[in-house]
């Protein structure tokens, strides 16, 4: 662990690699029927969810591509 990922830690801030993102892109694809923005955007509706995963679907949220939002409803 870096001297910067030791202090972000200790404030509380989770780093969040591209790895994460994109294995969890790939989750809520198989979840939510190939609707990764949408689903990642019901997910964080969520009651209860934990800060860490809200913190990865809004992650997947901001670098999905456009046409990853699927047909306008």
């Amino acid at each position: 662990m870096t001297a910067w990922s030791a202090l972000l830690a200790a404030v509380g801030v989770r780093q969040i690699s591209m790895r994460e993102v994109r294995a969890e892109a790939f989750f809520l694809g198989n979840r939510h029927k190939g609707q990764i923005v949408e689903g990642a955007r019901k997910e964080l509706r969520a009651p209860g969810i934990d800060p860490d995963r809200a913190a990865l679907l809004r992650a997947v949220i901001r670098t999905a591509p456009a046409h990853a939002e699927g047909p306008p409803s």
